[in-house]
């Protein structure tokens, strides 16, 4: 299944969940990039993997992108039950001002996504990496969130250097 934007691939994403018998199996794990200041989360439905990348573009506000990137299995179920249970924060805008939340828990661990990324879907890094900065570019071109994007952006590598 392929995704045009956030929006669709969340909505896609409730519509299986509220139609899977499976639900108990479906697991999300994210981590962040600390280099890049770029978020990763992965949910693994009871038959696919998806991952959805996204970036802090001003405190609260933030731009994602995202799409399948494979196969569900059992040792990817068992590496996405490791790291801390944090509740879940993924949400998208609807036309109705609604918000979608996909399910109640995900696990968080950093170094978890970055082996996933690496040893598990390394091909889709580059397409979702290249959209996010597209999305990023396009956004940057408005001022409000130039200035804003550039300070927090600072205070992320002082923080991390």
């Amino acid at each position: 299944m392929e995704f045009h934007g956030i929006d669709e691939l969340m909505r896609g994403l409730k519509r299986q969940y509220d139609s899977s018998s499976r639900r108990h199996e479906w697991r999300a794990l994210t981590g962040r990039d600390h280099v890049k200041g770029v978020y990763d989360t992965f949910v693994f439905s009871d038959e696919k993997t998806y991952q959805i990348k996204a970036a802090e573009v001003a405190p609260k506000r933030v731009i994602a992108v995202g799409g399948e990137v494979g196969t569900s299995s059992t040792d990817l179920a068992e590496i996405s039950r490791n790291g801390s249970p944090v509740p879940i924060g993924i949400m998208s805008r609807s036309t109705d001002a609604s918000s979608i939340v996909l399910f109640g828990m995900q696990q968080y661990s950093s170094e978890i996504a970055d082996t996933l990324k690496a040893e598990y879907f390394q091909s889709k890094q580059d397409r979702l990496e290249r959209d996010l900065k597209a999305q990023l570019d396009r956004l940057l071109e408005r001022p409000e969130f130039r200035a804003t994007y550039k300070s927090l952006r600072e205070d992320q590598e002082s923080y991390f250097s």
